[in-house]
């Protein structure tokens, strides 16, 4: 909990306007200052200076102060020197000051052990106007510190009510087109749906997310991706044109007929397959209820974001690698590698960091190898060593790639067939084979060294050696080597030599 905030509270009474109007003025209103106990009233100021007089609580601060959620930061905005208020409330914080503003705007944080303050000067003629230019109406609300009256010119509070995000005026979009992601975020990082006419204007104004900084966009973006439940507002955002103008690399998807054991084209699938990964995401503990470690190695939930992104674009390489034989069977052949390549460019696009980039490449340039791996057990020429060579290849990356093809196995048709059950099922043992592998890997020690290629067979070093001691670990991981004697025997079988003694 914040320690600005005293302590926990409950959000006020619903606020219930019989006319049905969503942006009107403050006269008439209900306000929380009107009520003996607000949320407002268990918040602790004393960060403020000593004459408050000119400064306003605004933006989310105030929204999750009134929603009865604990505000991780606090957003000022004043009327006056923004600088003299900076100093003022580093020094009663502990803080210290960083200007995150641009040339001629000063935008002021004051970092403390406590929290994060920002602190932005009022740059139109009122608080009211400003609220009037702010994206949505859960937004533009404002708390008047001084004379502890709430500001809400244009209906947060009932949209707080209903759980809805509406853009404050029809040019919301214009004057920030970053604001066309945003509603979807706010949407669903708050478990809020967006009102008919904010999202008839993302759709008029879709395009214009083109003009926005990558790394303003993918901030947005990726807290869509992390929230728990936000495959509705992907969709959604599908419907409105704003999904294809942020990834126009799926636009050929739209329309991409795939084989008899598809039922959507590669688009509508990809969708799918995002839904059923964010289901089994939010499920995780129960996927890995059999060792917890696994749950943290596969990155639940700090993954989830960038696991959504690739499941997203796992099948973006299809229409490139289309190919219809003669009998009309459609195939995508290296579809895999292929979209690892389009989505590399998409994330250098959107300015991904490198750690976010290599995870994504990895999940969907391998996507379809448990499916291969799957094939292959049912061929019965699936050793206990091929999935350790899986495992070994793909490294901390296994369980992701795994659960992705568990999702996008799911989102083929609505009804599983025998064969797609039984791939999972082949999943789910992959996944204990792999917690096997993960604690051999950590407890036993390599079984032999370069020093005994030297000193027990004498031979000399040379690229052969890495090859025969990956041939042991392999043995190793795989449980099928469990000792250095075994080791050596092997080494001696395979370079046609007498098996050495058990002391050697």
């Amino acid at each position: 909990m914040n320690p600005l905030v005293s302590r926990e509270f409950e959000p006020p009474p619903p606020v219930v306007d019989p006319d049905g109007n969503s942006c009107s003025g403050t006269s008439g209103r209900p306000n929380p200052a009107d009520n003996p106990m607000t949320p407002f009233d268990r918040l602790n100021l004393d960060f403020l200076p000593d004459d408050p007089q000119g400064i306003f609580l605004v933006g989310g601060t105030v929204r999750d102060l009134i929603a009865g959620r604990s505000p991780t930061d606090f957003d000022l905005v004043v009327l006056g020197d923004v600088v003299q208020v900076a100093a003022k409330i580093a020094a009663k914080t502990g803080g210290r000051i960083v200007n995150l503003g641009q040339k001629g705007f000063d935008c002021l944080r004051v970092v403390s052990p406590q929290t994060s303050i920002d602190i932005t000067p009022l740059t139109h003629p009122s608080i009211e106007v400003d609220l009037l230019n702010r994206d949505f109406t859960i937004n533009a609300m404002a708390y008047n510190v001084t004379s502890h009256r709430l500001l809400d010119g244009c209906g947060g509070l009932m949209d707080l009510q209903r759980r809805t995000v509406r853009m404050v005026s029809a040019n919301a979009f214009e004057n920030d087109p970053v604001r066309l992601a945003r509603a979807y975020r706010m949407a669903a990082t708050l478990g809020f749906s967006l009102s008919a006419e904010t999202r008839a204007a993302i759709g008029r104004h879709h395009q214009r997310i083109t003009t926005v900084a990558a790394e303003r966009v993918w901030s947005e973006l990726l807290k869509i991706f992390n929230a728990q439940t936000s495959a509705p507002h992907i969709r959604s955002m599908a419907a409105s044109g704003l999904l294809t103008a942020l990834f126009p690399e799926l636009n050929p998807t739209i329309g991409c007929t795939q084989n008899r054991h598809h039922r959507w084209d590669v688009f509508d699938h990809s969708l799918r397959t995002y839904d059923q990964l964010e289901t089994l995401l939010s499920a995780g503990d129960d996927l890995f209820s059999k060792d917890a470690a696994l749950g943290g190695q596969a990155g639940w939930p700090d993954h989830a974001g960038i696991l959504k992104y690739s499941a997203l674009l796992h099948d973006v390489g299809k229409p490139p690698t289309r190919q219809v034989d003669p009998r009309g069977a459609i195939r995508f052949p290296g579809h895999a590698a292929k979209g690892a390549q389009i989505a590399a460019g998409i994330s250098r696009r959107l300015r991904l960091s490198n750690r976010q980039r290599i995870a994504a490449d990895a999940v969907i340039r391998h996507h379809i190898r448990p499916l291969f791996l799957f094939l292959a057990a049912q061929n019965q020429t699936l050793g206990h060593s091929g999935m350790v060579r899986f495992f070994n290849h793909c490294g901390d990356m296994t369980l992701s790639i795994v659960a992705h093809a568990m999702a996008d196995i799911s989102a083929k048709s609505d009804l599983q067939r025998d064969r797609d059950q039984a791939f999972i099922a082949f999943c789910r043992r992959l996944i204990t084979t792999y917690g096997d592998y993960v604690s051999r890997r950590a407890q036993v020690p390599p079984l032999i060294s370069g020093h005994d290629l030297i000193e027990v067979f004498g031979l000399s070093p040379c690229p052969g050696f890495r090859k025969i001691l990956q041939r042991i670990d392999l043995g190793r991981l795989s449980g099928e080597l469990t000792s250095r004697d075994q080791a050596l025997k092997w080494v001696a079988a395979y370079l046609g030599r007498s098996t050495p003694h058990a002391g050697a």
